[in-house]
């Protein structure tokens, strides 16, 4: 895929050497929630929050762009939101999508085709995203579940053969999540959160996906799908996830973009510092190091 090309050759040098760590959110958590019906909308919540994300991003030039959500998922209301409805390529935060839509044809896989899906989603595999997304119609899996989710700000890639080039929001991909945890059955939602729970330290391409969430929150408990790469002329980097902190339970979605000439390590630890700016924001988060 173009959007995803070089990015495993700007990855952290040594990144290699931790394939096999896995994340400290090792699975097994209850991502139950009741949210079903859109939140309630931020009234102008947290705004030292949402200031300390974008200087963490304008600080570093290059022309960011920043998005950011957060539901808390007990109390079904917005806590944060920064230009939450504008799209951004989503990179490999599609993948979420296309899991869906293999899931609403088929069902819950089992044997190889599970462990291919997990591996799509832990890992990010690409190659399996590729595989699966010409398998299930390329643009038509965005726009079915665009329909079926109600996301008003998401469209297909122009480039049908690119599906990092998928447009999401930020309000449109915590919907997503709150779409996992309370519309899904058992199943199907602890099959999906046990994979995202079980992202990997490097991807399947050796990039250190453990930016954003599992950095700034490393005492939490999380379920993720990061995206990265280029998408028409600009550097993608997602965080999107679930968060747990002590009682509460978030759907989180950072994104960001720069000119594509912005150097990935700085453009990570960037993504990491606004992430962690929205730490103050979330009950109990104050309490986290």
């Amino acid at each position: 895929m173009k959007m995803l090309v070089g990015v495993a050759a700007l990855a952290v040098a040594g990144s290699l050497v931790a394939a096999t760590v896995i994340a400290s959110s090792s699975g097994g958590t209850d991502w139950t929630a009741s949210c079903r019906t859109a939140p309630a909308a931020a009234a102008a919540k947290h705004p030292g929050a949402v200031a300390e994300a974008r200087k963490a991003l304008l600080s570093n030039g290059n022309d960011p762009r920043l998005e950011i959500e957060v539901v808390d998922l007990d109390a079904c209301s917005v806590e944060v939101s920064w230009k939450a409805d504008q799209p951004q390529p989503t990179a490999s935060v599609v993948k979420l999508l296309i899991a869906l839509e293999l899931i609403d044809r088929s069902g819950v896989p089992s044997d190889d085709d599970a462990t291919a899906v997990r591996t799509m989603l832990s890992a990010s595999d690409d190659r399996i995203a590729s595989r699966l997304w010409q398998q299930l119609g390329g643009p038509a899996i965005v726009r079915h579940q665009a329909e079926k989710l109600g996301l008003a700000h998401t469209s297909p890639p122009a480039d049908p053969g690119q599906w990092g080039s998928t447009q999401m929001s930020a309000d449109d991909v915590v919907a997503v999540y709150r779409h996992i945890t309370s519309g899904r059955s058992d199943e199907e939602r602890e099959f999906l959160t046990e994979a995202l729970e079980n992202a990997s330290r490097n991807a399947a391409d050796g990039f250190d996906q453990h930016f954003g969430i599992p950095r700034a929150f490393p005492d939490a408990k999380w379920a993720v799908k990061q995206g990265w790469g280029t998408s028409d002329g600009r550097r993608v980097l997602n965080t999107t996830g679930l968060v747990r902190i002590e009682s509460r339970t978030f759907a989180v979605a950072v994104m960001s973009t720069w000119n594509d000439s912005m150097d990935v390590s700085a453009a990570t630890k960037a993504l990491t510092a606004a992430t962690g700016a929205l730490k103050g924001s979330l009950a109990g988060g104050s309490k986290l190091t």
